[in-house]
């Protein structure tokens, strides 16, 4: 029987799980016509379980977590055939995804699971939930998409994994005496501090583990580092994975390895790593609103229709901002406006702050299992009213986290909680999720349609996992021309996540509005004019010279605007 151990950032992952948020990413694919159960076996067989964890379950002793094959393997226990109750819609669907995303997979099985919806609009639904711990988002999103095809008619052939190249950044050197645990922890500053009180209070569930490590005192330095590996290994292992982030950390460190004259340079590394340790020790909590509070055991999800990514792009070029920062602009305003909707006062300096998933693994090797991400928190403006100002402002809080070590920083933490206890861990991350209200991701998906099985898939979205009283998940995915915003949330903080998604196009016109009336020599306007503006006939255009895209961009929205108003 085949047995892997598990690497230290994906067992912290394994034992994220809790009451309240199960460490489950949970993914929705919508198809136009009934799905080929046949065809979809076929696939699974020849494109999925290729991947060996899909046919592994999980064994923790507490200590550590290993992989292991399951001799019993049943395809037919992790694909379920449903129907949805009543009309089968859209509301019932979406309850159906909300009650699979509180139940608990089966740890006694490999940890996924998928639910063919047959009878959904006149085609299909499929619902998959795996866990946190086999895979991040891209990953799974890679392999998930692995089972498609561009051609309805592409013949359903077994594809294998590919084959990781070996990684050419050189490792980092050992330390050669000392107590390697107590000397790490140390170089982890406050937050070290911290988890080194933990740890000092579970000496007892600990000792076991040091006690096999068999070795003289000299040799226990390397032994603990092999094992343990806090901060050093996590980055060891990012790093060589090319942990390629778009901050300037990858390209120093190559530099510093090729040439080790340059310790200047690395001594700026570890002052910016050391910075953000600080930082996340001492960092204060975001906005207290009504989204942020203890969390239950029920959920709730809702998803927008798909917006045209052209008209995005058009405002982001206009803006001089990227795609990202427009949608993210948008999702702060949509929550700004539920908020107010409620009858909360909100002050003009309300932040909520958003854990983003930040990708650490180089381009093409999406395929690679495992967890390969950092995380950054992101402080939305969801006090900023003006359209235009919110999304100069989500563009420079991004551009700072952009230039910075906090997503390679975060991944070490995990790195550093996957080899303590499990209660150990859970302490330590409350320290982190308190301090927010959301977990949001922003994923780049397939630019023309995919077929699965011969059926087209209409709409794909997913969602990642919300830990300690984090209780609002958002989602924002691309794909086919079209961006889709889903949302998933705490029922006892928000029951009606509609609410939110209905937002989220009208903030994006309020900008498109907002653009026209510039345009046109109006400024200053608050975001009531722009309200009204919506249901305004379309100002006439000013003489002034424009600019292709803006041209493009204004046309459009005006066309949209007179469709749905029937003028």
């Amino acid at each position: 029987m085949a047995r892997t151990k598990m690497s230290s950032v994906d067992t912290a992952w394994l034992r994220m799980d809790s009451t309240t948020n199960l460490m489950m990413i949970v993914g929705v694919m919508v198809f136009d016509t009934p799905l080929d159960v046949k065809r979809f076996k076929t696939l699974i067989e020849g494109r999925l379980l290729v991947y060996p964890r899909f046919k592994q379950y999980v064994v923790d002793d507490g200590m550590a977590a290993h992989w292991i094959d399951d001799e019993d393997f049943d395809l037919d226990a992790h694909l379920h055939r449903v129907r949805l109750p009543g009309a089968g819609g859209e509301k019932e669907l979406q309850a159906m995804v909300a009650d699979l995303a509180s139940e608990r997979l089966d740890k006694g099985k490999p940890l996924w699971q998928m639910h063919l919806i047959e009878n959904y609009q006149g085609g299909s639904a499929l619902i998959t939930r795996i866990h946190h711990c086999i895979a991040d988002g891209i990953a799974l999103i890679g392999v998930l998409l692995n089972m498609t095809d561009e051609d309805p008619n592409a013949p359903d052939t077994p594809r294998d994994v590919a084959v990781p190249q070996k990684s050419k950044i050189k490792k980092f050197a050992a330390q050669e005496s000392g107590d390697a645990f107590a000397n790490i922890v140390a170089s982890l500053g406050p937050i070290g501090q911290q988890i080194q009180g933990f740890v000092t209070g579970a000496a007892p569930a600990l000792a076991p583990m040091l006690a096999n490590v068999g070795a003289p005192i000299t040799g226990l330095a390397q032994s603990a580092f092999d094992r343990l590996g806090p901060l050093k290994a996590p980055i060891e292992s990012a790093m060589d994975e090319g942990m390629k982030i778009g901050t300037r950390m990858v390209s120093k460190y190559s530099r510093w390895v090729d040439d080790p004259t340059q310790a200047a340079d690395a001594a700026k590394v570890a002052a910016g790593v050391a910075q953000e340790l600080a930082y996340l020790a001492t960092m204060p909590t975001d906005t207290a609103t009504r989204l942020k509070g203890k969390t239950g055991t029920v959920k709730c999800v809702a998803w927008s229709d798909p917006i045209d990514l052209t008209r995005v792009k058009d405002v982001g070029y206009i803006l001089g901002a990227s795609v990202n920062d427009v949608l993210l602009a948008s999702v702060a305003g949509a929550i700004r406006n539920y908020i107010v909707g409620k009858g909360d006062a909100i002050s003009d300096n309300a932040l909520l702050r958003a854990f983003v998933p930040v990708n650490l693994r180089p381009k093409g090797k999406e395929y690679k299992l495992g967890n390969h991400f950092g995380l950054v928190g992101l402080e939305l403006p969801i006090g900023e009213a003006n359209p235009i100002a919110r999304v100069f402002e989500v563009r420079r809080r991004m551009n700072g986290l952009k230039n910075g070590y906090q997503a390679a920083v975060s991944m070490a933490l995990l790195g550093v909680l996957g080899y303590v206890p499990k209660a150990v861990q859970k302490q330590a991350l409350g320290l982190l999720s308190d301090k927010g209200s959301a977990v949001m991701t922003n994923v780049p998906g397939p630019a023309n349609p995919l077929y699965l099985a011969g059926s087209k898939i209409a709409q794909n979205m997913f969602w990642v996992p919300q830990s300690g009283n984090v209780g609002i998940g958002v989602s924002i995915l691309s794909y086919a021309g079209g961006v889709q915003f889903g949302l998933i949330t705490d029922r006892k903080l928000c029951p009606d996540p509609e609410n939110i998604i209905a937002g989220f196009a009208t903030e994006f016109d309020k900008l498109l509005t907002a653009l026209m009336w510039l345009e046109n020599g109006y400024m200053g306007a608050d975001a009531g004019a722009f309200d009204a503006m919506l249901t305004a006939e379309a100002v006439p255009r000013a003489e002034t010279r424009e600019s292709e895209p803006k041209k493009r961009l204004v046309k459009k929205a005006r066309k949209s605007r007179k469709q749905e108003t029937g003028d």
